[in-house]
């Protein structure tokens, strides 16, 4: 794709000059975005609504400077309440510009509106770009929607285009109407002078937003009352100092006026600068004291997206700013949903595909859920709307996929109101003339990097430039391997650093010496960690509707409760009293991560003081009822109940990482703390069982082994699960009854060819009708796939 310097701008022979005060602010603007690139974050999630105890599934998609971006290797993602208090927080890899992952809602999340919240360090050296995604998490505890405000709660803001309102001159002024707590509210009224004549009537045109013409007199205030209320809202003062600042699409590009208020030379326009993420296009010099100044600037070669248009006086002082929205749609990958088979029939095979034109190499993600239990047809925000417009704008924008659903002039009309009453998320430009612009303080953290030092056992003394043997949990699951392991050396200070790797769950990392017997003992004590630390993030609630359609609210209340029934759980009224948790509930919430806490129907077993010469699977035959451990070592078989299939229908996990039971029998039950069977666990695909081994930490570790080491037990990557995609025909006779609201989730599609057709293959569930079809992702040249359809019998 071209860069936004393209040589088009040549072609604009009055954009460019060689005066020095316009390089002068130029250059600033350059090196500072230079140390400052803009990154932003997208997510695509399954589902715009959920209940306590499902999983939010979801693909990152990092774009700067209009591709793909692969500045970022990490992920947090956080789950906040309306308090600012983060419910849940996971911590993904991302590579070449891609992340996968999920968050896991508890059950006992209360009812409410949550914010989705993702970004990278590198991010935060521009917070405003942070992703976040209103949703609503359904539970037993509902509230009842508060009553619509009325028109006396209406807030009324104006905003003079070009910044000012300037007296003796015709200028347009944006007002946006809200709530109390910030939706827009439609209104209509009249702007009065003081003396109570009747100057202008207005009404919104969309969302609240709408414009209306005022020439301000001189010495003339002005107000506005809207229509059935008696409160008057004054409109912004008007002056002499200042310019005017209009600008009107045109089918050759964007027309500008500007007007000075008077003839001092400090309110004179001297030169315009127009730039789009952090990139200047244009610097457009004015020559001479004119009364009017006016153009057009071509925009059918520019990137989609806000245009930053500001005039500024001779000496680099801001008069006046205006943004405006490019859109060219080159932004754009065509495609084509094809119905290849439709059947809405109980658990039967779906298949549907995307059909994509000309060459092709890029990530995508498909989701497929229940049309009926979602809350509109069409999502507020997509991968178009916030790339190219949310991500931008300062406060809350509602509803930002609209302006991307069709380009009539009603639609564009709407849209140039959010850019006159919308601020803009990027840098003042008093702080660039001052030289005040903000540094970056994060860094990418490269995955993830340990820092270690290493003293001698009993001593404060260091144990310099010494080959330590490091061994690591396998970090690949699917492997049977025992372990990874790697001889490093420490530096003069004794420290030793662990660079760029990539492991998930909660890992166990060996240090030793590696001269046998006269290896001494050590102590590794860990600096900080560069994967778990914390982000200072501001908090900026953002409206969210109350209303919700009553019918779907009793929906999702009913799916809830279903799913606790089949958990084996009520959600009746008790009264709260104070007790004393037992051994066994402080080593669950010691141990056990929120994936695997809790559950009523589980059983753990306390090992820490136990002793045993045989392996655990010894060790358990016999103890947990309903657990059947069968074979010999390298060779047992585990199931629960009876399970009715040949071979294990238990799901192990060691440290709430997957694995099998070779790797299990091979550690000492000494150095074991806890064992966990969870009889139905949202860890297993299909909500199977698990059961969960857990080693020993810390101390109690190092009390169970006798030797010349140190182990430091360390959370990676939070560990990324499979969405269950059931197959029906593999398993036709499964009796559970299936009520997923999510049918399909497909993260990881690649597409590298010419014409590519990407299959979509799914099993209904046992009551939905109609489909809800999303498919979303970036191409590595930019060009984003946007798909959201409804399938259902009939349809078209």
């Amino acid at each position: 794709m071209k860069k936004l310097t393209s040589p088009i701008f040549l072609l604009i022979a009055f954009l460019f000059s060689n005066y020095s005060y316009c390089q002068n602010i130029d250059e600033k603007v350059t090196k500072w975005a230079e140390l400052n690139p803009i990154e932003k974050l997208y997510l695509h999630i399954d589902r715009e609504s959920y209940y306590a105890g499902q999983t939010i599934w979801f693909k990152g998609y990092f774009m700067s400077d209009f591709i793909p971006s692969a500045k970022s290797t990490t992920v947090y993602t956080e789950l906040v309440n309306e308090q600012s208090a983060i419910v849940v927080r996971n911590v993904f890899p991302a590579y070449m510009g891609v992340s996968v992952g999920q968050l896991d809602i508890p059950e006992n999340t209360p009812a409410g509106v949550y914010q989705l919240r993702a970004y990278s360090p590198l991010m935060l050296n521009q917070p405003e770009y942070v992703f976040n995604k209103r949703i609503r998490i359904y539970g037993s505890n509902a509230q009842k929607d508060n009553k619509t405000p009325l028109a006396s709660e209406v807030q009324l803001t104006f905003f003079a285009e070009g910044g000012n309102l300037i007296t003796n001159l015709l200028n347009i002024v944006a007002f946006k109407a809200t709530d109390k707590k910030g939706m827009p509210v439609n209104v209509e009224g009249e702007i009065r002078s003081e003396t109570n004549e009747l100057v202008t009537s207005f009404k919104s045109l969309h969302d609240g937003m709408g414009s209306f013409a005022i020439f301000p007199l001189p010495n003339g205030r002005y107000y506005a009352t809207l229509k059935g209320s008696s409160k008057k809202y004054p409109l912004p003062e008007h002056t002499t100092n200042g310019v005017l600042f209009s600008v009107r699409h045109s089918s050759k590009g964007k027309m500008f006026r500007i007007v000075p208020g008077n003839d001092d030379p400090a309110f004179q326009p001297a030169y315009m600068i127009g730039q789009m993420e952090n990139e200047i296009l244009f610097k457009q010099p004015f020559g001479g004291n004119r009364k009017e100044i006016s153009g057009i600037i071509p925009t059918d070669s520019i990137y989609s997206g806000i245009l930053q248009l500001t005039v500024f006086n001779n000496d680099g002082m801001p008069l006046a700013e205006r943004l405006v929205f490019i859109n060219n749609k080159e932004y754009i990958l065509p495609a084509k949903l094809n119905i290849d088979t439709l059947n809405v029939g109980n658990r039967q095979r779906n298949r549907f595909s995307i059909a994509l034109k000309d060459s092709v190499v890029g990530n995508f993600s498909v989701s497929i859920t229940d049309a009926d239990y979602e809350s509109s047809r069409t999502r507020p925000l997509n991968i178009y709307s916030w790339m190219l417009l949310g991500s931008h704008i300062r406060g809350y924008l509602h509803n930002p996929a609209y302006y991307f659903g069709s380009d009539n002039d009603s639609v564009r009309e709407a849209l140039d109101l959010v850019m006159m009453t919308n601020g803009w998320t990027r840098f003042k430009w008093i702080d660039v003339a001052q030289n005040k612009l903000p540094q970056p303080k994060y860094k990418d953290p490269g995955y993830i990097n340990l820092s270690n030092t290493v003293y001698i056992e009993g001593r404060k003394k260091v144990l310099p430039n010494t080959d330590i043997l490091v061994m690591i949990s396998p970090d690949d699951t699917t492997q049977k391997r025992r372990g990874t392991s790697s001889i490093m050396q420490t530096d003069s200070l004794g420290q030793l650093r662990i660079d760029s790797a990539i492991f998930f769950g909660k890992m166990k990392i060996l240090f030793s010496e590696v001269r046998g017997k006269k290896s001494k003992f050590i102590n590794v004590k860990l600096h900080n960690d560069s994967l778990r630390r914390t982000y200072p993030i501001e908090w900026s609630p953002a409206p969210f509707t109350d209303s919700t359609a009553p019918l779907l609210e009793e929906k999702m209340i009913t799916a809830f409760n279903d799913y606790l029934k089949a958990e084996g759980k009520t959600l009746e009224a008790v009264t709260v009293r104070s007790y004393r948790k037992s051994e066994t509930e402080k080593l669950d919430e010691e141990y056990a991560s929120p994936l695997f806490s809790g559950n009523m129907n589980s059983r753990i077993l306390d090992l820490r003081e136990e002793t045993y010469a045989g392996d655990i699977f010894q060790y358990l035959q016999g103890r947990l009822p309903g657990l059947s451990i069968t074979g010999s070592a390298g060779e047992y078989t585990i199931q629960y109940r009876g399970g009715g299939l040949e071979g294990s229908n238990v799901t192990l996990f060691l440290d709430e990482m997957r694995t099998d039971a070779l790797m299990i029998e091979s550690i000492p039950v000494n150095q074991i703390a806890m064992v966990k069977l969870i009889p139905t666990s949202i860890a297993t695909p299909g909500g199977g069982t698990a059961l969960a081994i857990y080693t020993k930490r810390g101390a109690g570790l190092n009390a169970a082994i006798d030797s010349p080491t140190d182990i430091i037990t360390y959370n990676g990557y939070t560990i990324i699960k499979e969405f269950y995609n059931p197959d029906y025909e593999a398993q036709p006779d499964n009796d559970k009854v299936d009520n997923r609201l999510t049918l399909s989730w497909t993260p990881d599609i690649y597409v590298a060819q010419r014409n590519p057709t990407i299959p979509i293959i799914f099993y209904n569930n046992d009551r939905t009708k109609r489909f809800k079809v999303v498919v979303e992702g970036i191409t590595y040249d930019g060009k984003m796939l946007m798909v959201e359809q409804i399938i259902e019998p009939g349809g078209d």
